[in-house]
């Protein structure tokens, strides 16, 4: 039995890609998502402080995340692994006050996983957060697999963890990368297919 690590937005729910409709509607700006080339969203999208501190409360609302749609090939790949055996915990940076609605979205789209774990992974919310574990935490866990779109986590999964990445293509992770413990993917369709994945 594996243990496996996967990201939730971007990997598994279609997130940063609703994001330009955002843009537009709250600020009059026309962002396209191949742009949007730092994972720090304020940067990618040039907001000021308050724009962002108005954005991020904006995307984090209840129906935003209930409306976005899963990654295709997801659902179908952590089912598979679920009926081999395997553990499939899912890991998000998503804050706290996103649990019921992130677990019912899941729920929703018949997502299978083990268990749903919040990591403080960008440090937004200092060292103690309740319901939010830190990055130190996270490293007492043992994973085989991770599937992640961040590349500096994907960097502190392999580096700090020694955990074999599989690094889910967007346009913010695009520089190189060079670590023999990650490889960047285009789908899951594409991860299904490789030698690593159980």
């Amino acid at each position: 039995m594996k243990r496996i690590y996967v990201d939730l937005d971007d990997v598994i729910s279609r997130t940063t890609d609703t994001y330009s409709a955002v843009i537009e509607q709250e600020f009059g700006r026309q962002v396209r998502f191949e742009d949007l080339t730092s994972f720090d969203l304020k940067v990618s999208f040039q907001l000021t402080d308050r724009e962002y501190r108005h954005f991020f409360d904006r995307i984090h609302q209840p129906d935003m995340l209930m409306g976005f749609d899963p990654v295709p090939g997801a659902g179908k790949m952590l089912a598979r692994w679920i009926d081999a055996g395997h553990r499939v915990d899912i890991v998000t940076g998503r804050p706290p006050s996103t649990l019921e609605v992130s677990l019912a979205w899941l729920d929703r789209q018949n997502i299978a996983y083990t268990e749903f774990i919040m990591v403080d992974k960008y440090n937004r919310t200092g060292d103690d957060h309740p319901g939010m574990i830190s990055r130190k935490q996270l490293m007492a866990c043992q994973y085989d697999l991770a599937v992640e779109d961040s590349l500096d986590t994907a960097l502190f999964l392999a580096e700090q963890m020694d955990v074999p990445v599989l690094l889910y293509d967007r346009p913010w992770n695009v520089r190189p990368v060079d670590h023999p413990g990650i490889i960047r993917v285009v789908s899951w369709k594409e991860m299904a297919e490789l030698p690593c994945c159980p």
